[in-house]
């Protein structure tokens, strides 16, 4: 039996075929397809001020550049999800400040915002983690309340909505992620969007690309190299026209795996609210902690059945490189962070495949 993957991009002959398109026109640095995506992509998620980058991360990075942050301001993030943004806020010397989450939606908690913003916070980063979409309204408003730009991490979250409105435009930036387990994928890749003025976007642009407008070699800032080719922007242009079939399929996946579990009490799902229709990302299950089953090695005995399965992220109190900004107050974080399994969820699995993961996994947790 060959290994069931975690995650597995979803390529086809027509990606294919614009990628050999790009290959055979030779502009494969910038080009057309660069240019088409972030067209195209600009009108899925209906915002105008859009960006090709070579991955996620510089996406952030080009907002904290945008935003001039500096040694000692002050960055608030969820102590639970990928730590990206977080990382970037340690290299520039940011104090990262840390909140705790919502145990149910797995996002941050906005009612626990409030008592860390000081006349240092700069920024509210809020990541969708697994594809949901954290509750924006709470958190614009103590934003504008205070003053604070608001970052929407939207790396796992490209083609959820919240009341229809798309995941990635609700904070004044908004980021995504087209690396290989994501919905849409270029390999490596990323965008960034923006509600801000023309200038800041602007900036962003400068910085993506050297600090160099027009005038050739002529460094207007000091910018970076942060441009997504044009072959990588050739399958993100393909993908993108087939995101509502992948989510379909994505969403058909997951409710195949909470008919097969929903009788099992050792276990929850991830809450999604009523007016999420989320692009599910993985299908996150949290074990029982009162049942002290021990997560890791359920990993290793599933691998060994041939089921890629990953643990939930460290929270900063578990990663030695926070140890300065460890946290009392990050109980849930902590929790999740020991007890949140997630199973493979990509297009290509079978039913056949989850019925085999589920009995696998029902058997391993009682």
């Amino acid at each position: 039996m060959k290994l069931i993957h975690w995650g597995k991009p979803s390529l086809n002959k027509i990606d294919k075929k614009f990628l050999n398109k790009s290959f055979d026109s030779n502009w494969i640095s910038g080009g057309y397809y660069v240019e088409k995506f972030e067209n195209d992509f600009s009108s899925f998620i209906n915002s105008k001020k859009t960006l090709t980058v070579n991955n996620g991360t510089s996406a952030i990075y080009l907002v904290y550049q945008a935003l001039d942050l500096k040694k000692d301001d002050e960055i608030i993030f969820p102590a639970y999800g990928y730590m990206a943004a977080s990382n970037i806020a340690l290299q520039l010397g940011c104090k990262p400040i840390f909140v705790d989450i919502n145990p149910g939606t797995l996002c941050i908690d906005p009612e626990k915002i409030e008592n860390k913003i000081t006349k240092k916070t700069k920024l509210i980063v809020a990541i969708n983690t697994y594809g949901n979409i954290c509750d924006f309204v709470s958190i614009m408003s103590i934003a504008k309340k205070n003053n604070i730009n608001v970052l929407e991490d939207a790396a796992e979250s490209l083609g959820s909505t919240l009341n229809k409105k798309q995941a990635g435009t609700f904070g004044n930036f908004g980021t995504f992620s087209f690396q290989a387990t994501k919905a849409i994928t270029t390999g490596e890749g990323g965008m960034v969007t923006t509600n801000r003025s023309l200038n800041i976007f602007n900036k962003m642009k400068l910085y993506r690309s050297h600090g160099v407008k027009k005038k050739r070699f002529y460094h207007i800032l000091p910018g970076s190299n942060f441009r997504l080719t044009n072959l990588q922007a050739s399958i993100g242009y393909s993908q993108l026209k087939r995101i509502n079939t992948i989510k379909k399929k994505r969403k058909d996946i997951f409710f195949l795996y909470r008919d097969f579990l929903k009788k099992e009490k050792n276990i929850e799902f991830q809450k999604f609210e009523k007016n999420v229709d989320p692009m599910i990302f993985t299908l996150s299950v949290t074990l029982n902690p009162k049942k002290k089953l021990k997560r890791n090695k359920i990993i290793n005995e599933m691998y060994k059945r041939k089921i890629e399965t990953r643990n939930g992220f460290y929270s900063p109190n578990n990663l030695k490189i926070y140890n300065k900004y460890k946290d009392k107050d990050l109980k849930v974080s902590d929790l999740m962070s020991q007890n949140i399994i997630c199973l493979p969820l990509y297009p290509d699995l079978s039913e056949k495949d989850i019925i085999y993961i589920c009995r696998n996994f029902i058997q391993l947790i009682n």
